[in-house]
């Protein structure tokens, strides 16, 4: 029966330039094989002409291929070039000049410049004027710089990673009649290409002459068995006598590769076999090159990130009102004394100068600008704690978003099983499970059972296992090889070569026969046949058993039901099951005689069977108790697999991921029929002009393209109780991914393949298997598991959740910091014409204080106490009550230290002798304000004067102001009212390390720079230093009062689920820092 399939192409569309096939035909014909029931592409073909007319029709010639005499500009043009989109690596000045697209820093340059100059030129003092100027442009240029290198190395470990893929192979091509091996990126659609046996195939073809082609196409579909190929020809002839031979072939019943296709798909792998074939698409326009297409999205924003950005947009508003309010104070200020006195051109124009530094200084300090550079130099941290968990993160932002995962959608090939067939289970007789799985060591001991057994699998397949070359062949044929390697028998080429004479004929596997026979010459002169094959098929040749006693059994009736209760079982563990038997010829027979079927009359009886084996793709070892794990710590596993339903089921049950018989198991034709897949959420249609991401946007323009599931209710009506996918599409997958995500969810995706990357692409987290996985798998992913352990999951988690925690940690420091520094600086500036804290003063806790303390905060080891809560959810506020109790605790106690320092600190800190007498205020320092509240001069002469220069009164509240920090840092490493704020910091020395290194640069900067940082030149002496410390310990036990306050008085803040517009307050801040924190390594 020949059913007429549907055209998928037009022969009579139009042409482009002169060719007459197009990019079009190319992927009717991909895409009718790809989504084939019976071989339609053969149809599609055949309306072209056959593959020998698309040969001439693409210009080609199938004796000599290509000539380099002709202009190839055409087919390059309409067909495209076989290499992906190139990686555009950064140099270090592209990234300063990224780093300096933060506005906020250009006008600090700007402003720097201006100081530098009016303080050289027209300052009173010229010698010391152009210092502060200088300090902030070169402030400027330390973080720029810092910035800079924290992204370089970023960028440069991707580029590492991807020099550890593996070599691309060259190809063989047909050039001016030549065979030459070629770079896979060189080749042309038209290009005629060898095919040999290990290749990846690198680009999509039709196989013009095809000898034994075998393909795993794993990396495209997910299933890991052989997928024999013919060519065009055969195709057609086979397809044709298939047709005969089954009048009654039910469509529904149809199975993908019944049919043997000419069509080879680009990044599958050349199992067996030679060929050659003709390329019918490239790069972008083949099918590797289209998935890669769909995996490459714009980026979307984590949830953390947009609940800081969120934060960050309230901070700056009131940030923006502090700055404009403070100028316009000192501009009004300043309107008031010019209205009095004449213009002054020396000190008048350095006022205005600063008054600008000053607003500037207020809204540096109110915008936690060092937050994404803290956030990322806290997540490259643990980037690289991870990574020696076997985590290779490749974005940054896959460690703190892992940390709310609550759904893992996990491929089976691969990445819950081992990726590689073996005998589970081997009957003869009686039940043996192999390996250690109930602790039974298998021995078959009777020797003429075993030597049946050993010489029918050693010469009746042709699969070879080397230390070097790896696995070359058929997995089941690999998987009885180590069958008896486990029986200790591994002299398989021995035998092989023992019987090289002999071998007297053999019938090859077809997925026709499901079955596969060798006919062997014994010593004697006699000939024996071994066959082995589908059981239901090898039983009904079988006469007789015999058992691993050596025992000869008639095939009756009781041993039939044994052997159906045996398969039976065999089956409900996902065991696929296959059958070994022989038989000896006591006459000659004729071996081309075939049956009413055309198979080999030879197998079809007097065979005695020898046993059933028992064949699966095992799971790894690790994996149940990391799904446990995974549960226990609120995250949901769903399995996506392209395996049936019943080998899905029987798989989901031993790794636990069916628990409850609610747990329901769906293929996905049923999947993609309810919930209509993916489609954009514009024009309601899977495939439409939008733009994809801001590149095309800027080309096309339009909205940029959202995926939406179709039938959007419907899946969420059964998505709660689905557990496993079977029989899965990739557009399944992408679907699931989509729509678990616009429920609220936290996805994580786990794969290998290259059919993966859609949806990798698309989830919240992406795991590749690091050593499985193909290179577009782990491109699209954003960890790749080193070790191809689900297991090391586990550890994302809980590394995800501490990263989250640490963040938090340093958001309750960072803004504690900003609070008190904007308000003591606003303060200041309003009333005595100058802030407490000057901007290099500003810069410097910024710079170092900011990014010292991410560090240390990022560095607390995580625990398994991580995973005895939830996940943390989309919509959780990123400052809990508690967090801002503590917040709005300690600056109050700050703000207060600071004002009672800057308006009355003449009157109680302490000087001692080592000062000059002229500014001593008896037992305490003199008054640092360069104005009085009324706006005359109070320090202002002395300042200037280099005898003396910055004061004392200052510089102790510089110094305070930092020690406060410090002190506090230690507070913040609690999110919630733990009482002993110390447990736990022994384990981690790096905080007390880095703790030790920001208490000596301060003490540094105190006693050497004066005039670079406005300290006092004479420092602080050791008496001064211990008051300092002693206001510092006072966060300390202020903390202890504050846990004794009820947190529901205080507000939440930081919920991602209120959209942040464009704002115009963050562009002055530029999304630069942003875009820093969010950078994808490469």
């Amino acid at each position: 029966m020949k059913v007429e399939p549907v055209s998928l192409c037009d022969p009579d569309m139009p042409l482009i330039s002169n060719f007459h096939f197009s990019v079009n035909s190319a992927s009717d014909i991909v895409e009718a094989y790809r989504k084939r029931r019976l071989a339609e592409e053969l149809d599609i073909i055949a309306q072209h002409g056959g593959v020998n007319t698309i040969v001439e029709k693409l210009k080609s010639n199938r004796q000599t291929g290509l000539l380099t005499s002709d202009d190839q500009s055409d087919r390059i043009a309409i067909f495209g070039i076989n290499k992906p989109q190139k990686d555009i690596k950064l140099t270090y000045f592209q990234l300063c000049w990224n780093a300096l697209k933060d506005n906020t820093l250009r006008i600090l340059i700007v402003s720097g410049i201006v100081s530098l100059v009016i303080g050289a030129v027209l300052d009173e003092h010229p010698e010391i004027g152009w210092i502060e100027g200088f300090a902030i442009i070169f402030a400027v240029f330390v973080v720029v710089n810092v910035s800079a290198v924290n992204d370089f190395q970023k960028q440069n470990k991707f580029y590492e990673l991807k020099k550890q893929n593996r070599g691309i192979k060259s190809v063989n091509i047909l050039r001016d009649g030549l065979w030459k091996a070629v770079h896979p990126k060189t080749l042309l659609v038209g290009d005629i290409v060898k095919l040999e046996n290990g290749i990846i195939i690198p680009a999509d073809g039709i196989l013009i002459e095809a000898s034994s082609i075998e393909i795993v196409e794993a990396a495209l579909t997910g299933e890991n068995e052989n997928i024999k190929k013919l060519s065009y020809k055969e195709a057609e002839a086979f397809r044709d006598e298939y047709y005969k031979s089954n009048p009654d072939y039910d469509v529904k019943e149809a199975k993908h590769h019944d049919i043997p296709s000419p069509i080879v798909l680009s990044g599958t792998n050349l199992a067996e076999g030679v060929g050659i074939m003709v390329v019918i698409a490239v790069g972008r326009n083949s099918a590797e090159g289209r998935i890669r297409e769909l995996a490459e999205q714009e980026e979307e924003e984590t949830p953390l990130m947009k609940k800081l950005n969120k934060l960050t947009e309230t901070i700056a508003k009131g940030g923006v009102i502090c700055s404009a309010i403070t100028m316009l104070a000192l501009f009004i200020r300043f309107g008031i004394k010019f209205k009095d006195e004449s213009w002054n051109q020396k000190e008048d124009p350095t006022l205005i100068v600063k008054y600008f530094i000053t607003g500037i200084t207020v809204l540096v300090v109110a915008i936690p600008e060092g937050l994404p550079l803290a956030v990322t130099i806290s997540l490259a941290y643990s980037v690289k704690k991870m990574q020696k968990e076997n985590n290779l993160v490749r974005k940054m932002q896959a460690c703190e978003t892992m940390g709310g995962a609550d759904m893992i959608c996990s491929d089976k090939t691969g990445t819950l099983t081992q990726n590689k067939m073996t005998v589970n289970e081997f009957w003869a007789g009686s039940t043996y499970t192999i390996a250690n799985k109930d602790n039974t060591v298998h021995r078959i001991s009777n020797p003429s059972h075993l030597y049946l057994l050993k010489e029918s699998i050693f010469t009746n397949t042709s699969a070879f296992i080397d230390p070097v070359k790896g696995q070359q062949g058929s997995k089941s044929e690999i998987a009885l090889l180590l069958f008896m390697m486990e029986l200790g028998h591994s002299d398989y080429l021995e035998m092989r070569g023992n019987y090289f004479e002999r071998f007297y004929k053999i019938f090859p596997f077809s997925s026709k026969r499901k079955r596969s026979s060798t006919v062997v010459a014994l010593e004697d002169g006699r000939k024996r046949v071994h066959l082995k094959g589908a059981v239901e098929i090898v039983i009904k040749s079988c006469i007789n058993f015999m058992d691993s006693e050596g025992q000869l059994k008639s095939m009756n009736s009781d041993l039939l039901n044994t052997l159906n209760t045996v398969i039976g079982n065999m089956t409900c563990k996902a065991l696929r099951v296959l059958a070994i038997a022989y038989k000896d010829l006591k006459t000659e027979v004729d071996y081309e005689e075939q049956d009413e079927n055309g198979f080999p009359n030879i197998e079809n009886s007097g065979f005695t069977l020898l046993g059933l084996a028992g064949i699966r793709d095992p799971i790894r070892n690790e994996v149940p108790e990391a799904v446990k794990k995974c549960q226990k710590a609120g995250i949901t596993v769903r399995m996506v697999t392209g395996d049936n339903k019943a080998t899905a089921q029987a798989i989901a049950k031993e790794c636990f991921i069916i628990r409850t018989e609610e747990s329901t198991v769906m293929e996905g034709k049923e999947f993609s029929e309810l919930t209509g897949g993916t489609v954009c959420s514009q024009c309601r249609t899977k495939i439409c002009p939008c733009p994809r991401n801001k590149a095309e946007k800027k080309k096309k323009g339009g909205n940029i393209r959202k995926d939406v599931v179709a039938n959007f209710d419907v899946f969420k009506s059964f998505i709660k109780n689905l557990a496993v996918l079977a029989r899965s599409a990739p557009d399944d997958k992408y679907t699931l991914v989509t729509g678990l995500r616009d429920m609220g969810h936290v996805v994580a995706v786990t794969g290998d393949g290259t059919n993966d990357a859609p949806a990798l692409r698309k989830a919240d987290i992406g795991f590749a298997m690091g050593i499985a996985g193909t290179d577009m798998a782990k491109e699209a992913a954003g960890i790749i598991l080193l070790d191809d352990n689900f297991g090391s999951i586990v550890r994302a988690v809980v590394w995800g959740r501490n990263v989250y925690d640490n963040i938090r940690c340093f958001l309750q420091f960072q803004l504690t910091v900003n609070v008190v520094a904007v308000i003591s600086a606003m303060t200041g500036a309003l009333t005595i014409q100058q802030s407490p804290l000057t901007s290099v003063q500003l810069l410097w806790v910024n710079m170092i204080m900011d990014s010292m303390a991410s560090l240390a905060l990022a560095t607390d080891p995580p625990t398994d106490k991580h995973l005895e809560r939830k996940p943390y959810k989309k919509s959780e506020f990123i400052i809990t009550k508690i967090m801002w109790k503590h917040i709005l605790g300690q600056a109050i106690l700050q703000i207060g230290l600071m004002f009672s320092m800057m308006f009355t600190g003449e009157n109680f800190l302490p000087e001692f002798s080592r000062s000059d007498t002229v500014l001593k205020n008896g037992d305490y320092v003199r008054s640092g304000r360069l104005y009085d509240y009324k706006g005359n001069k109070d320090y202002y002469d002395y300042w200037y004067e280099p005898k003396y220069g910055p004061s004392r009164h200052f510089t102790y509240i510089f110094n305070i102001f930092v020690i406060l920090q410090l002190f506090n840092e230690i507070n913040s490493r609690k999110l919630r009212d733990e009482v002993n704020i110390f447990e736990g910091i022994q384990r981690n020395w790096l905080f007390i390390l880095i703790w030790i290194i920001t208490f000596l640069i301060q003490a540094i900067v105190i006693e050497f720079t004066s005039f670079a940082f406005s300290v006092s030149k004479y420092g602080l002496d050791i008496y001064q230093w211990l008051v300092c410390i002693a206001f510092g310990l006072t966060s300390l036990v202020w903390r202890v009062l504050i846990v004794f306050l009820p947190s529901k008085a205080f507000p939440e803040t930081g919920n991602q689920q209120i959209e942040a517009n464009s704002s115009k307050i963050l562009s002055l801040r530029s999304h630069a820092l942003v875009q820093r924190n969010t950078y994808r390594i490469g």
